[in-house]
């Protein structure tokens, strides 16, 4: 019996479809791997938070290629997604200056 959580991802499909799928899945998460670490490299973010859209690209990716994985995985990247989209973090082109301050943490020494 199949778990629910063994849901087909890009990976695990090809790893039981054919008998190099398991090497084709491994060699595409390498070469995502390489290309955010290409990008990191070339390109720094900028910010926090375009440090973290990296990573949920990145663990997106991952998941997504792996050829093992489970599909209940793919919450972690959506989970810091919905963080960096409703922190306070500012958005792209605007300054730490114009984030709104705390009322709390500006009262207290």
């Amino acid at each position: 019996m199949q778990s629910p959580a063994a849901d087909p991802l890009p990976g695990h499909l090809m790893a039981e479809a054919w008998s190099w799928g398991h090497y084709a899945a491994i060699g595409l998460l390498l070469l995502s791997g390489l290309a955010i670490a290409a990008w990191l490299v070339l390109s720094p973010p900028r910010d926090e938070r375009a440090a973290g859209w990296r990573l949920v690209l990145g663990v997106t990716l991952m998941f997504a290629f792996a050829p093992a994985s489970r599909f209940g995985y793919i919450v972690y990247p959506l989970g810091l997604a919905a963080w960096l989209a409703l922190s306070g973090f500012p958005a792209p082109g605007r300054s730490a200056a114009a984030r709104p301050v705390d009322a709390a943490a500006a009262s207290s020494p």
